[in-house]
């Protein structure tokens, strides 16, 4: 199991259906070296754990539009 520091959970428009939300979640995760990651996939906050291990890796920048003022670039994996 993942240690996650911290999630991130953002709605958009269904393009097919626009009545209805997609839920994004990032998900910052602890590395085993004092480091850490996000990993981006579709689903909420519940499927946290989930996105953690079969998420989509993100850049650094990336990870920051999500998890502002929060991460080091040196410690960043």
């Amino acid at each position: 199991m993942n240690k996650i520091l911290g999630i991130n959970e953002r709605r958009y428009l269904n393009s097919r259906n626009i009545s209805e939300t997609i839920a994004i979640t990032v998900v910052l995760v602890a590395g085993s070296i004092d480091n850490y990651t996000a990993y981006a996939g579709a689903g909420t906050k519940e499927d946290a754990e989930w996105i953690s291990r079969h998420g989509n890796k993100l850049s650094f920048q990336e990870a920051c539009c999500h998890f502002p003022g929060q991460l080091k670039e040196e410690n960043y994996r």
